[in-house]
């Protein structure tokens, strides 16, 4: 019994002067370094509250890169240290190794989501295949324009569009003289299989200069399978507003489309070509279809006006 006394009493009298003098224990920290895009492993290190250490040194690597600093953040936007820095640390930390070499952007660099190719705008919507897409369409400067309509494999416009105008046929889908695939529907039994437009045929291309294109089916499909689309309204003009993962954005009107000498549909429905010819009847292309409340592919015949939305590839 005198012994438990004996031991409380020490204990609080310890304590008592610990409180007295200030002391207490000091904390320790984590490092953890992350790689950043390079390869290899690093132990973390532990770092005792105000003391200075070293950093351990770098061992990871990157095929065709050059370590040039730790940072606290992935990007390179945070605070840096040269490799070995003595440093202290005030809580747990990563920092991301930061690369650099080939000419080449680093790849803890952001790449731009915006940008211009002949004078035209672009934006990165972060779909898989890195496709960059125009902010507007052929015809016009601005996003709500609903800029020219052209039928497909023609490079300008005109004012009627049916079979007796189509530049690649005789007359009728059925005489074909570009982009048939069957004897049925091509003059004469022409048959090309050209299932993909030429850049000569391609509006984008044309009237946009080199690196411009109209989208493939597949390009589309991945729009409307990567983006949410909004029936929404710019300054006044129907349309759907394509979003990406990386939350940019791009507006398409809802134009309508021509047949014969007239537009129908303006403020109510989009109908925007791709490049892609569509691998059921030689006469029908696939095409960018929305309105209020959907956007899919569809086909379309190939003399009907439509508009035209390029991408591109930086």
């Amino acid at each position: 019994m005198k012994r438990s006394i004996f031991l409380f009493f020490a204990i609080v009298t310890l304590a008592g002067m610990l409180a007295i003098c200030g002391c207490k224990k000091k904390e320790t920290y984590i490092v953890t370094f992350n790689a950043n895009g390079g390869t290899g492993t690093m132990q973390q290190q532990t770092f005792t509250e105000d003391e200075e250490q070293a950093l351990s040194r770098n061992t990871f690597t990157y095929d065709g890169y050059t370590f040039t600093v730790w940072n606290t953040v992935q990007d390179g936007s945070g605070a840096s240290y040269t490799d070995g820095q003595t440093i202290t640390v005030p809580s747990d930390v990563t920092l991301y190794a930061q690369w650099t070499g080939n000419g080449l952007p680093t790849p803890s660099e952001p790449q731009p989501t915006t940008g211009e190719l002949n004078g035209h705008d672009w934006v990165d919507l972060g779909v898989p295949s890195g496709t960059k897409w125009a902010t507007c369409n052929i015809g016009s400067d601005t996003p709500e324009g609903n800029g020219g309509y052209f039928a497909w494999g023609e490079t300008v416009t005109k004012e009627n569009y049916d079979w007796s105008t189509y530049r690649w046929c005789n007359g009728s889908e059925n005489t074909l003289t570009k982009y048939c695939a069957s004897s049925a529907y091509g003059y004469n039994g022409f048959t090309d299989n050209l299932a993909t437009l030429e850049a000569t045929d391609d509006a984008a291309t044309a009237n946009w200069g080199a690196g411009w294109r109209m989208p493939t089916s597949e390009e589309v499909v991945e729009l409307i399978h990567n983006c949410t689309h909004t029936w929404t309204s710019l300054n006044g003009v129907n349309g759907c507003l394509f979003t990406g993962v990386n939350g940019n954005s791009v507006f398409m009107p809802a134009a309508g489309g021509f047949s014969d000498n007239s537009c129908g549909n303006i403020g109510t429905d989009g109908y925007y070509w791709t490049s892609s010819l569509s691998s059921g009847e030689n006469e029908y292309v696939y095409g960018l279809y929305f309105h209020s409340y959907a956007a899919a592919m569809g086909n379309f015949s190939r003399y009907l006006g439509h508009s035209v939305r390029p991408v591109c590839v930086q």
